[in-house]
C-alpha cells in the first residue's frame, strides 16, 4: 500500500522506517507469492499494473477489516460489542422489543442479538446451561436459585372471547358470568405464573372453572377461541395478536389479576455485554438501573 500510494520506493521506505533495498526485496517476495507483477518499475518511474490495482483495492479492504476487528475486540471487552443469545416469548416481543431496538441501535450498534422462542428452548434451562445469556420470562417467578430476575412490566389478565359470544357486548365481564363457562386453559408446566394467577383468581372469586380444551401456546388459545370452543384468560398483550372474530374484554374484578414480564440472567455472570443489555432493557421499560439481588438472597430476606 505504501509503495502504491507513494509510487516511489525511496519515499515509501522512509514512510515505513525501513531501507529502500529491503522494501524492494519485500515487494519482489510479494509478487512471487501472488504469482503476478504488481508494479511496473523503471529507473525513474513506478506504476501499478492492472493486477496491482486490483490487489491494492483488496489489500485496503483486508487491512480495513483488520482495524475494524481490533475495534470490535476492544468494544467486546468493554461490553459494547458481541453476540447475545436471548430467550423471548410473545408478550416480550410485543411489549419490550419494539422500544428496546432503537436503544440498542443507539448505544450498542455492534451487538448482535440471537432470539430464541420459549417454545423452542426452555428459558430457565437455557440460562442454567449457558445456552442463553439472558431471557425474558413470565412472572411472578417462584424462587429460582442461581438466577437474577428483574420485573419489567405488569399486565392485567383479560377475557378473550369470540366476537359473537353473548358476553362480547359487555364493557367489562362480570366475574360470576365465568362460573362453569367453557374455558380454554393450559397445563401449569407450560406457564406456571399465568396458570397460578388464574387459579388464584378463580379461588378468590369462588367460581368454578369448566375446562373444555387446552393449548400449549398463546396462538393456540386464540385459534380455539376463534373456533368458538370457549373463552380464555390471557395477558392483555395478546391484543396485538387477535385473529379476526376474537375480542378481549377487561374483568369486572378488583384487584385485577396480573402477571408480569421479567428479565433473568445467571447469577455471577459478570459479562459487560449482559449488564449493558440489561441496563438498556430497564431503560426501555422505565425501570431504574440498580442491580437486583440474586434469587437465593431474596428468599432469605
Amino acid at each position: 500500500m505504501a509503495v502504491a500510494e507513494e509510487l516511489n520506493f525511496t519515499r515509501a521506505a522512509t514512510r515505513l522506517h525501513t531501507s529502500q533495498p529491503s522494501l524492494s526485496q519485500q515487494i519482489r517476495q510479494l509478487e512471487s507469492a501472488v504469482g503476478v507483477v504488481l508494479l511496473d518499475r523503471s529507473r525513474h518511474h513506478v506504476a501499478l499494473t492492472n493486477a496491482g490495482r486490483i490487489f491494492l483495492r483488496e489489500a485496503k479492504d483486508i487491512l480495513g477489516r483488520i482495524d475494524h476487528a481490533g475495534r470490535l475486540a476492544k468494544q467486546a471487552a468493554d461490553g459494547r460489542a458481541g453476540d447475545l443469545s436471548v430467550g423471548t416469548f410473545p408478550a416480550a416481543d410485543v411489549r419490550i422489543l419494539p422500544a428496546l431496538r432503537p436503544l440498542i441501535a443507539a448505544h450498542l450498534p455492534n451487538l448482535r442479538i440471537v432470539l430464541h422462542s420459549k417454545y423452542a428452548m426452555d428459558p430457565l434451562k437455557g440460562l442454567q446451561t449457558g445456552t442463553l445469556d439472558v431471557a425474558f420470562v413470565r412472572g411472578p417467578m417462584s424462587t429460582t436459585d442461581g438466577l437474577e430476575v428483574v420485573e419489567l412490566q405488569r399486565e392485567p389478565i383479560v377475557v378473550v372471547l369470540p366476537a359473537h359470544h353473548a358476553l362480547a357486548r359487555r364493557k367489562r365481564i362480570p366475574v360470576q358470568a365465568l362460573h362453569d363457562l367453557p374455558c380454554i386453559t393450559m397445563d401449569r408446566s407450560l406457564a406456571p405464573a399465568l396458570h397460578d394467577a388464574i387459579a388464584l383468581f378463580y379461588r378468590q372469586a369462588h367460581i368454578r372453572m369448566h375446562v373444555v380444551s387446552r393449548a400449549d401456546n398463546v396462538l393456540g388459545h386464540l385459534q380455539l377461541v376463534q373456533e368458538g370452543l370457549g373463552f380464555a384468560l390471557l395477558p392483555d398483550s395478546v391484543g396485538s395478536l387477535l385473529p379476526p372474530g376474537v375480542i378481549l374484554k377487561p374483568l369486572a374484578w378488583d384487584p385485577t389479576p396480573m402477571v408480569s414480564i421479567a428479565i433473568a440472567w445467571k447469577s455471577g455472570n459478570t459479562s459487560p455485554l449482559v449488564r449493558g443489555f440489561v441496563d438498556l432493557v430497564r431503560q426501555s421499560s422505565g425501570m431504574p438501573r440498580d442491580t437486583p439481588k440474586p434469587a437465593a438472597q431474596r428468599r432469605r430476606r
